[in-house]
């Protein structure tokens, strides 16, 4: 009789596999507290899971950096002024703890985000994939959600400022402003694919561009749409929920619009006021020609 029952055999594998998998990561260099490998395992392998549901892991050996940009020592990476982290190929991320990350987020999340675009190479390796996918799974699967960006974005869309998800494959050469946006871009444009379609979309887009060998003609097979249909439904996706929004999260332009009230307001009434003087002024001459009493 044997020891254990097929399901439960099945489940033993899994775990040994995760277990011999926590010493595939390596970590160097000034590791954060928060920073540990057994959770970033479990991490990559929820995220390979989603993107590849039907392929095991690749655990091939990955190192993690992490450094001081101000004194760097020996690891010199060619980084964004504004970059909270990199993935390098399949086998190497880079963190520096010394800037800013993106959005707000934590140096785990920032490893999580960078963890996404590792497991997205290894699982479809060859397939060009779009900046605006990569950025944009890499962020809605660590977790990021932000104020922040939805406000950005609404900006964008009041002043007709959006940008094309093609001008987000060269956002290494952006300014901090315009990657904010592009980065806000993204993550809504995955987002948006998730909320129509659901989380299996994404696997399916990518298998489907791995058998039509690109992007946005796996899109078509997997979804059913076009480029520029898609680019429609998510235009119109963004301008109604997010039009408007920066009117009620952004305290200069609540300020402003109060402001801008107050100014309407004064003006009208300065109108009313000035057409009833000037009434009060012609009803005054007319008793003065003709008095309401005739002649003394």
């Amino acid at each position: 009789m044997p020891l254990f029952g097929a399901t439960t055999r099945t489940l033993l594998i899994v775990c040994l596999g995760f277990v011999s998998g926590f010493g595939q990561i390596q970590l160097k260099g000034p590791v954060p507290p928060s920073i540990d490998v057994r959770s970033l395992t479990m991490e990559y392998g929820r995220i390979y899971r989603i993107l590849a549901p039907h392929r095991s892991p690749d655990m091939s050996p990955l190192t993690i950096v992490y450094y001081s940009r101000k004194n760097p020592g020996s690891y010199r990476f060619s980084l964004p002024e504004w970059g909270g982290g990199g993935a390098i190929d399949k086998n190497l991320i880079v963190v520096p703890i010394d800037a800013g990350p993106f959005l707000e987020q934590s140096f785990f999340q920032t490893t999580v985000h960078e963890l996404v675009h590792i497991a997205l190479n290894r699982a479809y390796p060859g397939l060009k994939i779009p900046r605006w996918f990569h950025e944009g799974a890499a962020m809605t699967l660590s977790g990021e959600l932000s104020l922040q960006e939805n406000v950005g974005v609404s900006k964008a869309i009041f002043i007709g400022g959006l940008m094309p998800l093609s001008a987000i494959d060269s956002v290494n050469a952006f300014g901090r402003n315009r990657a904010d946006l592009a980065y806000s871009q993204a993550h809504l444009s995955v987002l948006f694919l998730i909320d129509q379609y659901g989380f299996e979309a994404l696997p399916e887009i990518l298998n489907a561009a791995r058998s039509a060998n690109g992007f946005w003609a796996g899109m078509q097979s997997a979804l059913g749409i076009s480029p520029r249909e898609f680019d429609g439904l998510l235009q119109k996706y963004l301008t109604t929920k997010y039009q408007f929004a920066f009117l009620f999260a952004d305290t200069y332009a609540y300020w402003l619009v109060i402001v801008g009230l107050f100014i309407v307001g004064f003006v009208i009434t300065g109108k009313r006021n000035k057409r009833r003087a000037l009434a009060m002024e012609e009803e005054e001459k007319r008793d003065a020609l003709d008095p309401p009493f005739g002649p003394p």
